[in-house]
């Protein structure tokens, strides 16, 4: 059976695991008097509905693993857990086409004097199945259109046609799983719309005979607030087609765009 999770996100203008368990428990060997042994069994975790250790930050010495404006994350076996809500900069309403760029997220530095205020926007992953096979692939796709509830003249605005360029990706692990960390061959640019899902990430290194790699939680990141070569805030680009002038009216449109974690590739 495929395994898939799907989570949605917005933007602003158990499968059951079998324990690994050691050898059965035996009594010393008489002819090694001077030998003991040590056991330890491993059993099938049990997940919260929420990840409270945060988001996986790009660099960990000067960025905070909470966003000012977030949501909680999501906790499992194979998901994904979360993502950057997309602020796209203000426009002047016009019946011409529209480009647009994704503000960075505002970071919270709770906790230390040095963190930037700020990083590229992300989407985080999460695969702690276990099995030897950690091949998947993380896809995108705008579920809902934008949207304008404009009440003064009582009726729902859309506009139609939109693309979300998902540029400059980074393929981050956390701390506790960076030897696992997959290549970054899998990785690519997306343009995401209403029509076709789009893989940001497909995992190369899954398979047993390249290492098994990809256990554990992962973000990407779409551009670097450090990096000047792949600025946070030309990273992540809203197109929006001409001729849609009736339905462009002062207001803030939202879409939906929803993530998925897909076993093997959809």
């Amino acid at each position: 059976m495929k395994l898939t999770h799907k989570l949605a996100g917005t933007a602003l203008l158990a499968a059951l695991a079998v324990a690994a368990a050691g050898p059965a428990t035996k009594a010393a060997d008489p002819n090694k008097p001077g030998v003991g042994e040590g056991e330890i069994e491993f059993t099938s975790k049990s997940y919260e509905t929420y990840d409270t250790s945060g988001v996986v930050p790009p660099n960990t010495s000067s960025q905070s693993t909470r966003d000012t404006d977030s949501t909680a994350l999501l906790d499992g076996e194979f998901l994904v857990q979360g993502m950057s809500k997309l602020v796209f900069n203000s426009q002047a309403a016009t019946t011409g086409a529209v480009t647009s760029w994704a503000k960075p997220t505002t970071a919270n530095p709770s906790t230390a004097a040095d963190h930037v205020p700020s990083r590229a926007n992300w989407v985080q992953f999460k695969d702690d199945r276990q099995t030897d096979d950690h091949t998947y692939e993380l896809t995108a796709k705008i579920t809902r259109n934008f949207q304008f509830n404009d009440t003064a003249k009582g009726k729902v605005r859309n506009i139609n046609g939109a693309e979300i360029t998902y540029g400059n990706p980074i393929l981050v692990a956390d701390a506790e799983n960076e030897a696992l960390k997959p290549s970054s061959t899998g990785i690519k640019t997306a343009v995401v719309n209403e029509s076709t899902p789009a893989a940001v990430f497909t995992n190369t290194d899954g398979k047993e005979a390249n290492g098994s790699k990809g256990r554990g939680r992962y973000a990407v990141y779409f551009g670097d607030i450090e990096d000047p070569a792949k600025k946070a805030e030309e990273s992540v680009k809203l197109e929006i087609p001409a001729n849609q002038a009736q339905e462009i009216m002062n207001g803030k449109y939202v879409a939906e765009i929803t993530w998925t974690l897909s076993e093997t590739p959809l």
